[in-house]
């Protein structure tokens, strides 16, 4: 598995708790376990910080996201990944 595959893989499964579609940043940290404090890792490594993360890639004219899949391709598009 390449790392975009892994990262994508691990960010559907981090959003299994928020309620899609999301009209805002907030409903996404809302549904996360550590909220904005979360991190990603890949093998053994931290990754990122979703609210760094957010912060560099996600813009309010993006909203409604309309399911996990969709904000992990748009993270991860965005990224170069």
């Amino acid at each position: 598995m390449n790392m975009r595959d892994e990262l994508f893989a691990k960010w559907v499964g981090a959003m299994k708790g928020v309620k899609f579609p999301v009209l805002t940043v907030d409903e996404v940290f809302a549904g996360l376990p550590k909220g904005s404090d979360s991190n990603i890792s890949v093998g053994g490594l931290v990754v990122c910080n979703t609210g760094d993360l957010f912060s560099r890639f996600i813009k309010p004219t993006d909203f409604p996201i309309e399911s996990a899949e969709a904000l992990a391709t748009l993270i991860l598009d965005r990224a170069g990944l």
